[in-house]
């Protein structure tokens, strides 16, 4: 994940968190690579580093006496410090030629996926890429299943809902591609809002006899924070201690500008806050309100870019949320 990390920096794109599971890791980037190529010397980097390491455990196994053979088991001992280094070699080996494979998203499945993407585009070379990936998958689960390797069937598992997962997510942004906020927002005379005054039973009428679930809240016509649908939860389960909206509301809540890209920002800027609608300002002023809804409806209602059927150059999008392995 390291190597990955450092070759996005490279190419000027900031990574936010890397996150270690039992069964791998994800590298979250800021933003999403646009070029193919970036997406392949991204991917390639991973098992590089793998290869690279196994090269160095392996020689200083050899320098300390090991000798090549099956490798020992951990739980029983090594026999000397040589066999120890010579099994780190081994299983960076191992983790290198796994990630090469074809199994989107793995390693060697996004590289595939950004050889295919210079010549069928994004959502085609996804599409593809997630199949084969799919495929893998059930052929894991299968192994992992009458073989007894939990292990690999989790893996398995994680391989399959990553690849469709991200097919869908190339494909919002292919549908939703020079979309601004603008284009899908809630405009202020449809936005309802509240004060900080506002009582919570007054929050509970709008929401039963409204469509609203997410208000912003305005004191003397500036925005000061966000009445979300957690917190009215949270509220009506103990009403007693909430008396106003003052005492429930988010405050330094994210906001954005109605010209931003509606993926690239909007969608981003919902994800990692955690919230389902932004407010949106101009000039410190409320204009509208952005939904996860809003989203997810452009790019219901807004057919596949015809440009994407056609064959694209080394300058055509790929989505890479995160680098998984």
């Amino acid at each position: 994940e390291f190597g990955h990390s450092l070759v996005a920096q490279r190419l000027g794109i900031e990574i936010h968190s890397i996150t270690l599971l039992p069964i791998g890791g994800v590298s979250n980037l800021e933003s999403l690579p646009e070029k193919p190529a970036d997406e392949i010397k991204i991917s390639f980097a991973g098992p590089l580093v793998s290869v690279v390491l196994a090269l160095f455990f392996f020689g200083v196994g050899l320098l300390l006496g090991a000798v090549p053979s099956t490798p020992a088991d951990p739980f029983t001992g090594f026999g000397s410090v040589g066999q120890f280094f010579f099994y780190l070699g081994y299983l960076n080996a191992v983790l290198a030629v796994f990630n090469l494979l074809p199994a989107f998203p793995l390693d060697g499945g996004r590289i595939l996926r950004g050889l295919l993407a210079t010549r069928l585009g994004a959502v085609r070379a996804t599409d593809i890429s997630s199949i084969i990936g799919q495929v893998f998958a059930a052929a894991f689960f299968l192994i992992g299943l009458l073989g007894g390797d939990i292990l690999l069937a989790l893996v398995a598992v994680f391989i399959f809902f990553g690849a469709s997962g991200e097919a869908q997510m190339v494909k919002q942004r292919e549908l939703t591609r020079g979309l601004t906020v603008s284009d899908v927002m809630g405009t202020k005379p449809r936005t309802e809002t509240v004060t900080p005054n506002h009582t919570f039973g007054q929050v509970l009428e709008l929401v039963i006899h409204g469509y609203q679930e997410d208000f912003p809240v305005l004191d003397d016509g500036k925005l000061v924070g966000m009445l979300t649908r957690d917190e009215i939860m949270t509220a009506a389960h103990s009403p007693e201690r909430y008396s106003s909206v003052r005492d429930l509301m988010k405050t330094n809540v994210p906001t954005i500008s109605s010209q931003a890209d509606l993926f690239e920002d909007g969608l981003r800027i919902l994800q990692q806050s955690g919230l389902r609608a932004l407010p949106v300002t101009e000039n410190a002023e409320l204009v509208g309100m952005l939904t996860i809804e809003d989203v997810g409806q452009a790019s219901l209602l807004r057919p596949l870019p015809a440009t994407e059927e056609a064959s694209r150059t080394d300058d055509g999008a790929i989505s890479q949320k995160t680098a998984s392995r």
